[in-house]
């Protein structure tokens, strides 16, 4: 007499079963791989955001407390390129470095500061959560802006 279908594949639905819970809690649990790039990018451009942030700041005590001129995204301040170490790179894959100096005419505040662009939407995001203690920082939008200076007006 046979067995029934049932009987007969029951370790082979059990062991089938299992694999399709397993692969659902990594899913679950394990990010995606985007989204290690992302965290990857994110830990590199804050890296190279402490980097210019220290070089500005030699800059400025260097250049008779002067800030460098703002400039392009992807390309660093002239003035600044002798502080910065040879493997920072204000032109990266997939994020550009910029460096913004925002001047209010009428009451002379500034704010001095390193933005992030990338192609990554998230990715500002994610470099908010990586931030290290103590670092200001703004988000605005696909935009994070590591603020190095800011000064009152008159």
């Amino acid at each position: 007499m046979s067995r029934p279908w049932l009987e007969r594949h029951a370790v082979g639905l059990r062991r089938a079963t299992w694999f399709a819970i397993a692969i659902i809690a990594v899913r679950l649990i394990a990010p995606r791989p985007d989204g290690w790039r992302r965290w990857s990018d994110a830990a590199a451009a804050l890296a190279d955001v402490e980097q210019a942030r220290t070089a500005a700041l030699l800059y400025y005590q260097a250049a008779a407390r002067e800030w460098p001129a703002p400039g392009r995204p992807g390309v660093a301040p002239a003035g600044m390129l002798p502080f910065l170490p040879g493997d920072v790179s204000f032109a990266r894959a997939r994020y550009r470095l910029a460096w913004e100096y925002a001047a209010d005419t009428t009451t002379g505040a500034r704010v001095i500061g390193v933005s992030v662009l990338g192609d990554d939407p998230r990715l500002a995001q994610s470099m908010a959560a990586r931030a290290p203690k103590g670092m200001p920082f703004v988000v605005s939008g696909h935009r994070f802006v590591a603020l190095i200076a800011s000064a009152a007006g008159r």
